[in-house]
């Protein structure tokens, strides 16, 4: 769940219909590489589709949602997300099963990012549209993550982090006129598959996060044992969370309508 604070949008994005870069199944399952390319790449090779998704529809379950898959995951390193390549090994495993998905949104594949040579000397590398690109995308992430489906690829670091913390919570819960409850059986949209050292008691205990309400998540992601690369997420994010509830009845409600 990655949803920064409302700024003024320039005139070409439309919050209400956000465009999102998606990797085809097609470009997943045929790829050569053992790791899923950096977005640019991909971009510029005419890997990725732009397609804009209505969130009044996404929020009541139908239009393009429903052939979205969304992957959460851990970087490994912050130059290489998958690092051995499991990564995208369960990620095929999983479109083949579920062929019904059209599209995977993988943030390193999907959104602009730093290049190595810009890693290595600490500056960016993006451009200044690339840069705005990706901050309206990050703001708007988080409704993907509570109305797609979504696969979690769980390693033994997954619920130390915040940000993947907070994105499995978003992805177990229910969205409703009431804001938020966790995911009865039958109404799951999210698949956990266990990569590395993960086990089936690192998936159960995953689980039981979703029975945490806004708040006691928020309070949970507050801890200093649970940690972020940049702080200041924390500071943007964490009264961001505890109003889920809120942000859901008004999406619910038509209030965003355009």
């Amino acid at each position: 769940m990655r949803r920064k604070e409302a700024q003024k949008p320039p005139a070409w994005w439309n919050p209400h219909k956000p465009a999102f870069y998606l990797l085809p199944r097609a470009a997943v399952l045929g790829a050569r590489t053992k790791q899923l390319g950096r977005m640019q790449e991909l971009r510029d090779s005419l890997q990725l589709v732009k397609l804009a998704i209505d969130l009044n529809e996404a929020f009541q379950g139908e239009g393009l949602i429903e052939n979205i898959l969304i992957v959460s995951h851990r970087w490994e390193d912050s130059m290489t997300p998958d690092e051995t390549g499991a990564q995208l090994a369960a990620l095929r495993a999983h479109l083949r099963a579920h062929p019904e998905l059209h599209y995977v949104w993988f943030d390193y594949a999907c959104m602009p990012q730093r290049s190595g040579s810009a890693h290595r000397s600490g500056t960016d590398g993006r451009t200044k549209a690339e840069k705005a690109e990706f901050n309206l995308m990050l703001g708007a992430i988080a409704d993907l993550y509570l109305t797609a489906k979504v696969l979690i690829l769980l390693d033994t670091m997954y619920r130390s982090r915040f940000w993947t913390t907070m994105e499995g919570w978003c992805a177990m819960q229910k969205v409703t006129s009431q804001g938020v409850r966790p995911a009865r059986e039958g109404e799951s949209r999210v698949t956990v598959v266990c990569i590395h050292n993960a086990t089936q008691d690192d998936k159960q205990a995953l689980l039981k996060m979703s029975t945490k309400t806004p708040t006691e998540i928020s309070n949970f992601l507050a801890s200093p044992d649970v940690a972020v690369t940049n702080k200041k997420d924390k500071t943007t994010m964490l009264p961001i969370v505890g109003k889920t509830d809120e942000h859901v009845r008004e999406m619910m409600s038509g209030m965003h309508s355009c």
